[in-house]
């Protein structure tokens, strides 16, 4: 199964492009309407999940075209940066299997938008690794924070994340910096200036950030608890794994992973503690996790134990469908 899933057959692109999809079907026609499980609170926030609320199924087949979208774009950066020494569908296949098996997150979230928009923020600050003098692309990616936390507020403690990208991937370069607090500033200029022509007061926005940041109720199942547990388990025995490869990997591989734990890491933080986050934060530790599971299956033996491994992840998928 491994040598299979490790390949880049047409069956196994097919298969990876249908799972989301047969796994979302039956949740496209519930019987209920699910709650969105995070705070709405900022305008943009709201808006989403209005449309959501009001055109269900249009708003679930759009957040399965998102996550696919993601999915494909975690592949993408893959291809061109090498980090995994392989060219494989693995990233894609397992941020799938992390996704998707939370059935309460199969509607379109300010979440899953915020977190296609921190995807995009990877490629620029990853394109800015071998950029010779200064490089533009921070400013970018400020102003991608910046858009996301208008969505999904809990997104601006990413900035902190890209501060620290920056310090991993470039040599300190003050106007670099500059240009990535100018690109956070940008876009939040704009939008004061917008209430300032509508005549609204600015303090409402701060009201509503503040209800961003109410404690969601999060219900999980068991299927679904179990399965996290194992998640979490296996990512420790993977990032050991990878951490006695570390030596063998080459330098800009070494850098791109460290960015990929402090993403990991961020996101868990702002999981307990920001109130909240809900559990939309498993679009960005998805990210991660895809690319550290995909690494180990990519480079392990091929031995009984790591193909068992490999296929409890699929039975716990299924078990949380049914």
């Amino acid at each position: 199964m491994l040598k299979y899933f490790n390949s880049n057959r047409i069956s196994i692109l097919l298969f990876i492009s249908l799972l989301p999809v047969v796994y979302w079907i039956p949740s496209l026609f519930p019987s209920i309407a699910p709650a969105v499980p995070e705070s709405s609170g900022i305008p943009m926030g709201r808006w989403i999940i209005a449309f959501n609320r009001d055109f269900r199924i249009i708003a679930s087949v759009l957040a399965m075209i998102l996550v696919a979208v993601n999915a494909y774009l975690l592949v993408q950066l893959n291809t061109i940066h090498i980090f995994i020494p392989v060219r494989t569908q693995l990233p894609s296949f397992f941020y799938a299997l992390i996704v998707i098996g939370m059935t309460q997150l199969h509607q379109l979230t300010p979440a899953l938008v915020a977190s296609t928009i921190l995807i995009v923020l990877l490629f620029r600050i990853f394109s800015a690794y071998k950029t010779e003098g200064i490089s533009i692309h921070f400013m970018d990616a400020g102003m991608l924070i910046a858009l996301a936390s208008m969505v999904y507020f809990p997104s601006l403690v990413f900035f902190l994340f890209l501060l620290a990208g920056m310090s991993i991937l470039r040599p300190f370069i003050w106007r670099e910096w500059a240009f990535a607090f100018l690109g956070l500033a940008i876009p939040y200029i704009f939008l004061v200036s917008v209430y300032y022509l509508a005549d609204l007061s600015f303090a409402t926005y701060f009201n509503d950030m503040s209800e961003s940041l109410k404690k969601t109720e999060q219900h999980f199942k068991l299927s679904q608890i179990v399965n996290w547990i194992y998640v979490l388990v296996f990512m420790l025995f993977s990032s050991y794994f990878m951490a006695e490869a570390l030596n063998k990997m080459k330098i800009h591989a070494r850098k791109f992973f460290l960015v990929s734990l402090l993403l990991f890491l961020l996101s868990v933080l702002i999981f307990w503690v920001i109130r909240g986050a809900g559990v939309g934060m498993v679009y960005y530790t998805a990210i991660p996790l895809a690319y550290l599971f995909s690494y180990y299956f990519a480079k392990c033996p091929f031995t009984w134990y790591n193909e068992i491994f490999f296929g409890l992840f699929l039975l716990l998928l299924l078990w949380q469908r049914f």
